[in-house]
């Protein structure tokens, strides 16, 4: 059993990963499961506070268990083909998948006989300062990382200066004037955590292009720093409208394409590993 995680089900994950290849080498039956509130797979009418309560780790490793012991049961009733009840359940998947398969064996040691638990993120830290250190790197060899910081450090005190006319303009500025100040400090934190935490593609001629490349001393930092995640919602293809609606918590699953998930992705990272 393999499941997506944090993306939606499709037949790439039966048909074209490792786990293909170990089901057919081992003549077993590869079984794909989506993740509540991710995909289709929304058990409830919306993704509000009221309705995330339920998208927990222990629900979610639940869901996967009540699968198992039903295909226990009663295997003609979960797989179009015959399988013995006394079948091996194996878990499998990669990154935050990979930490599903590990949670899986340690918690239903009865049902699931072993996991293949690849890069699996098991180890969380709140303040994980470390995944910022190579884009850091990035920005001193650039030039602009006193430049960066200073700009975010009068963003900051902007934002909770509690002027709204001040707030109102700076938002203008970075190209999100439809959002809450809460959600607008929300999106340019995620904008450029995203670069702190993929140093696996975020190299010199990134870092150059998408931040640098604006902080050429013609206009204030703080200036340049608007300019920049500006152009990152634009090279994202957001308008407006999909941010504020990326904002409604009265959303379902039929929002997906709007990057809804991502509202999903925040909270659960949150309400699981934050506190």
């Amino acid at each position: 059993m393999v499941t997506p995680g944090e993306a939606p089900l499709s037949s790439h994950y039966t048909d074209r990963t490792h786990f293909t290849d170990l089901a057919q080498k081992t003549n077993g039956l590869l079984v794909a499961v989506e993740h509540r509130f991710y995909g289709k797979s929304n058990p409830m009418p919306d993704f509000s506070g009221a309705s995330l309560k339920y998208h927990t780790v222990e629900n979610v490793l639940e869901d996967f268990a009540a699968i198992i012991r039903a295909a226990r049961r009663n295997p003609s009733t979960v797989f179009p083909i015959p399988v013995s009840a006394n079948s091996k359940a194996v878990f499998g998947g990669g990154s935050y998948g990979g930490a599903l398969a590990a949670w899986m064996r340690a918690m239903y040691p009865k049902l699931v006989t072993g996991a293949w638990s690849s890069s699996a993120v098991l180890q969380y830290r709140l303040q994980n300062y470390h995944l910022d250190q190579s884009w850091g790197k990035h920005l001193r060899a650039l030039g602009c990382a006193k430049a960066v910081a200073k700009a975010v450090k009068d963003l900051d005190a902007i934002l909770l200066s509690g002027n709204t006319t001040a707030v109102r303009n700076i938002q203008v500025e970075f190209g999100a004037p439809a959002l809450t100040p809460r959600d607008f400090a929300g999106l340019v934190t995620s904008l450029i955590s995203a670069a702190a935490m993929a140093p696996n593609y975020v190299d010199l001629d990134y870092t150059r292009t998408t931040v640098c490349s604006f902080f050429n001393g013609t206009q204030p930092n703080l200036k340049s720093y608007a300019t920049a995640v500006a152009s990152m919602i634009q090279s994202q293809g957001y308008s407006q409208d999909d941010l504020t609606q990326v904002a409604n918590t009265n959303l379902n699953f039929d929002n997906y394409a709007l990057g809804q998930v991502g509202r999903v992705w925040y909270y659960q990272g949150c309400a699981w590993y934050g506190n």
